[in-house]
């Protein structure tokens, strides 16, 4: 039993994400946040923050926020602060697998405080648009195709969930956006989970 416990100690920090929060659930908050505020023409300091934001435009540090977006940023900086998020801004690289996309969205998603959402291994239904923004006219910018897999982290808006889509198997996010899901749409999965 001692053994066991003994091999079990060594190889723990191993199997354990580092930090108080997986790095990307923080790199995620921290980029959904932060767009907002270079929404708003903050214009921002550090290396990470001019790495994924244009600063050419920005106005100053202290931006006028609507009162949509101030709650936005609100409702980040609590999940951040309650997942102990903490994130070294003198890098230049965020570990988000579906950055191409989030650079396209005209609005970003919040991560689910809790939980890790809704996975379909095996989609059924017919092909899907997935949009730049929570609204039909915001633009096409991907499609969930028969036979993906896809995930939803993201509080929904209104009717709108973000999704983000790989091929079957894999890690590599081949489409994401915003779609207008039915209800049924969440039962045309080979597999699901969450």
């Amino acid at each position: 039993m001692r053994a066991l416990l003994l091999i079990c100690l060594t190889f723990l920090p191993f199997a354990l994400p580092s930090g108080p929060a997986h790095a990307g659930v923080c790199e995620d908050l921290w980029y959904s946040r932060n767009w907002i505020m270079d929404r708003a023409g903050y214009c921002f300091g550090t290396p990470l923050g001019q790495s994924y934001f244009d600063t050419s435009d920005c106005i100053g540090k202290n931006v006028t926020l609507t009162s949509w977006d101030a709650e936005r940023v609100a409702e980040l900086r609590e999940t951040e602060q309650d997942q102990g998020c903490t994130l070294n801004t003198q890098s230049t690289y965020l570990a988000l697998d579906d950055i191409q996309f989030r650079r396209l969205l005209v609005e970003q998603p919040i991560l689910f405080p809790e939980g890790e959402g809704f996975i379909c291994m095996g989609y059924t239904g017919s092909g899907v648009s997935l949009f730049a923004g929570p609204d039909s006219n915001s633009g096409v910018i991907s499609t969930l195709e028969p036979g993906d897999w896809y995930r939803t982290r993201h509080t929904d808006i209104g009717t709108w969930t973000y999704i983000t889509a790989t091929a079957p198997q894999s890690d590599a996010v081949k489409a994401a956006g915003w779609a207008m899901f039915a209800p049924e749409s969440y039962t045309q999965c080979l597999e699901a989970a969450g």
